[in-house]
C-alpha cells in the first residue's frame, strides 16, 4: 500500500470508530488522548485510566452493565503492556475489549506515533 492509501484507510478507521464509539465507552491513558479524539470529531463516554488500578475500573462497567469497551492506549512499551493486562482483566470479568481499532490506527499511521495524544496533529498536518 502506498502511503496516500495508508493515509486514506485510517481515516477511514476514525470514521468506523465515531461509530463504534456511539455505544461503546473507550479506553484511554490519559485526559490529553481524550482531548485528540475529541479535536477529531468523536464523541464518545472515555474512560481514562491514568493511575487507577484496573480491576477498580473493571468493576465499575461491570456495575454500570458495559458489555464491551474500545481500548486505545499508546503504542510504546507501557501502553502494550498496559493493553494486555486489561484484555487479561476485562475479559476475564466478561467485558468484550476491541483492540482492532488500536492495531489499525496503528498499521495506518505507519508507526508514525507514539501515542493517541498525537493522532490528531498527525492527521491535521496530513489534511492540509
Amino acid at each position: 500500500m502506498r502511503r496516500d492509501e495508508y493515509f486514506e484507510r485510517l481515516l477511514e478507521v476514525i470514521e468506523e470508530l465515531k461509530i463504534e464509539a456511539e455505544d461503546k465507552p473507550i479506553v484511554v491513558e490519559g485526559i490529553r488522548d481524550v482531548e485528540s479524539l475529541e479535536r477529531l470529531g468523536i464523541e464518545a463516554t472515555f474512560i481514562v485510566i491514568a493511575k487507577t488500578p484496573i480491576y477498580l475500573i473493571a468493576d465499575e462497567l461491570i456495575s454500570l452493565g458495559v458489555k464491551e469497551v474500545i481500548l486505545l492506549t499508546d503504542f510504546d512499551k507501557r501502553g502494550r503492556k498496559l493493553a494486555k493486562a486489561i484484555v487479561e482483566e476485562f475479559r476475564q470479568r466478561g467485558i468484550k475489549v476491541n483492540t482492532k481499532i488500536r492495531k489499525e490506527i496503528f498499521i495506518y499511521t505507519n508507526s508514525g506515533i507514539r501515542d493517541i495524544e498525537s493522532l490528531f496533529s498527525y492527521i491535521n498536518k496530513r489534511l492540509w
